[in-house]
């Protein structure tokens, strides 16, 4: 008996994309280090990550604050929010 068990559709499929195609969901509450670990064990589809950017005219550099999921189903959207706002 193994102490791992491994995710076939993770494992086997890109659910983490590194864009976000216009008909995926965003969601409103940033990840933290926890809700993304529970993205990538509990739901089962595709997903991305989007940044939002604040610009400080003072510096004259764009700053990376935290990054909102976006969900290609609505339903996972709609889990996440309930789960983690």
């Amino acid at each position: 008996m193994n102490e791992y068990s491994v995710n076939p559709i993770s494992w086997f499929s890109e659910r983490e994309l590194s864009f976000t195609p216009k008909h995926f969901v965003v969601a409103n509450t940033a990840l933290t280090e926890e809700s993304t670990f529970w993205v990538h064990n509990t739901l089962k589809g595709r997903f991305s990550v989007m940044y939002k950017a604040m610009d400080d005219d003072m510096l004259f550099s764009v700053f990376i604050v935290n990054g909102c999921p976006a969900f290609e189903d609505p339903k996972e959207a709609i889990i996440y929010e309930l789960t983690w706002s």
